[in-house]
């Protein structure tokens, strides 16, 4: 197997990926990176968790974590909520 064989087959590999995601979005109203935020909260005890807590969990950087939340907001799945403890901290919640 050749260097160029590889790319296409990779560049086959991101194209089925990126078809899919499409259709996720198309058919569930959320992308695929925001319907796995959703699946972390939902495993979360009280469906819980902070920012940080979800960029390790998907690997992005806080800038796409910060959109992801946000797009989120606006469709009513998630809600930003004090700490209790600590009113400085803000969890990322499931909604209803």
């Amino acid at each position: 197997m050749t260097f160029v064989d590889i790319l296409i087959k990779l560049r086959k590999i991101v194209r089925s990926v990126n078809l899919e995601s499409k259709r996720v979005e198309k058919e569930q109203g959320v992308s695929i990176p925001q319907l796995l935020c959703l699946q972390y909260l939902a495993e979360q005890k009280d469906y819980k968790t902070n920012a940080s807590k979800l960029k390790e969990f998907l690997n992005l950087n806080a800038s796409t974590i910060s959109g992801i939340i946000v797009r989120l907001e606006k469709k009513g799945f998630i809600a930003k909520l004090p700490k209790e403890a600590d009113k400085r901290v803000t969890l990322i919640s499931l909604t209803d």
